[in-house]
């Protein structure tokens, strides 16, 4: 692994009363003691000057944590200065001078890796972690991060290591020409018994995955339903283009929408109607696009005109399933606000006077329906399922060896079931799984 020094900009982009610069490396004191006013000491705050040919870039207050004792396990140092981004790439500019290049997007925690202190499972629970969109998402990272989940996956290597060892046992010291029947016994038990446990693994690891997927709502209608009127009200900002006009939007535009620390993704979209408009036909695609990819629909309806047979088309040609129809403009038509509990629901609404709103804010809430699911789950990936489900079919590869009594297949089964499941913890990984796990990361992390 390349031992260069790396620095970044560990604070997001913008302007704020604190910006974090930090450094990983070998000897970084010698590296980096022309720049600082006062020599740096382990893990302490120490104010320094940042200076440049006797220029001052920044006074910060500096941290030096030494080898191994810190995050990426080679010396570090944080930097915590004014958050401009002229004076924190002024600082990134000074340390590139001295042989400090710019961090690769999850570098640190690649380096932390390699060195040991954290496992793949870890890794990238840090990553799940800073973009969790709830509480429980949250809960279930940290249980990752915690080594919760890591510690499950070596319970079960354990015992598939100690059946294996029991296999080779009866292959290597027979008792006579005929495998033992007691021991066969024991191995089917063993194995059963690993199976139930990776069962319910998959089960956790399955919820896991759901909390670490973020809710996606697509806003589809008619042309001037009112579609950008309710995205921007939703986001209390114009975000979206509003006009009398029809046919304003013709792009798919996503937004992030934070209800009680709750994040959904909720995307605008053109009006679906038949067109001959080849601008209109392409923002329509991409609507269609939209539509496939979302977890619900919110189809809005002018209630002037309420649910007609080109709405019903419409929503049979693409395919539109799992959607609230949303009956906007009912200030018009002077409706009571309300939510039915038909199926599919409707939800009556003014967006333009707000009445009925907080209908639709409480059904993209009750996604996030707080419960202690999080509390024993662990925020998985589709990685870590797949690994585990490889592992299962090995293992019922194995009872059906131990039937026969195919000995030598079934050690070779238990080793391949042990790969399997191992690399979840990151055992042998391959440099294209490294690559994608790590360059998901944000630069700095």
């Amino acid at each position: 692994m390349k031992t260069q020094a790396i620095c970044a900009i560990a604070t997001p982009p913008g302007s704020s009363a604190l910006g974090i610069i930090r450094i990983s490396g070998k000897n970084l004191k010698n590296l980096t003691k022309q720049i600082f006013s006062k020599n740096l000491e382990d893990r302490k705050a120490i104010l320094v000057s940042i200076i440049d040919h006797k220029n001052l870039l920044d006074n910060c207050v500096s941290i030096f944590y030494e080898s191994p004792k810190s995050y990426t396990g080679e010396d570090m140092i944080e930097i915590i200065c004014h958050g401009n981004q002229v004076i924190m790439n002024s600082i990134l500019s000074l340390l590139n001078k001295k042989g400090i290049r710019i961090a690769r997007p999850g570098e640190f925690t690649e380096r932390a890796f390699f060195n040991d202190k954290v496992d793949l499972i870890q890794a990238e629970a840090i990553s799940d972690l800073i973009s969790a969109s709830d509480s429980r998402a949250v809960k279930a990272a940290h249980n990752s991060l915690s080594g919760k989940f890591a510690d499950e996956i070596k319970i079960i290597c354990e015992k598939i290591l100690s059946t294996r060892a029991e296999v080779e046992s009866v292959i290597n010291f027979p008792e006579d020409d005929d495998v033992p029947v007691l021991s066969i016994a024991s191995i089917k038990n063993s194995l059963s018994k690993i199976l139930i446990d990776i069962e319910a693994l998959i089960k956790k690891s399955k919820k896991g995955r759901a909390l670490n997927n973020r809710p996606t709502y697509a806003v589809v209608g008619k042309p001037n339903s009112g579609k950008s009127s309710l995205i921007n009200f939703l986001l209390r900002e114009d975000a979206s283009i509003v006009t009398s006009k029809t046919g304003t939007t013709r792009d798919s535009i996503c937004y992030q929408l934070n209800l009680n620390n709750s994040i959904v993704n909720i995307i605008d979209t053109a009006g679906i109607h038949d067109t001959n408009d080849e601008i209109e036909k392409e923002g329509i695609a991409r609507s269609a696009s939209s539509i496939a990819k979302s977890d619900r629909v919110l189809y809005l309806v002018d209630d002037n005109q309420g649910l007609t047979q080109e709405d019903k088309k419409l929503i049979e040609k693409y395919d539109i399933k799992n959607y609230f129809l949303v009956f906007n403009k009912i200030d018009i038509t002077k409706k009571e606000s309300k939510i039915t509990t038909t199926e599919p629901q409707e939800i009556y609404v003014s967006v333009k006077t707000g009445e009925g709103m907080h209908l639709v804010e409480d059904i993209i809430k009750a996604a996030f329906k707080s419960d202690n699911t999080a509390e024993n789950i662990y925020l998985a990936r589709s990685r870590h399922i797949e690994c585990l489900q490889n592992g299962q079919k090995h293992l019922l590869d194995c009872e059906n060896a131990a039937n026969e009594k195919s000995l030598d297949i079934l050690a070779e089964e238990l080793r391949l079931s042990h790969m399997a499941i191992s690399s979840i913890l990151g055992q042998n990984p391959t440099e294209d799984l490294l690559t994608e796990i790590f360059t998901s990361f944000c630069i700095g992390k």
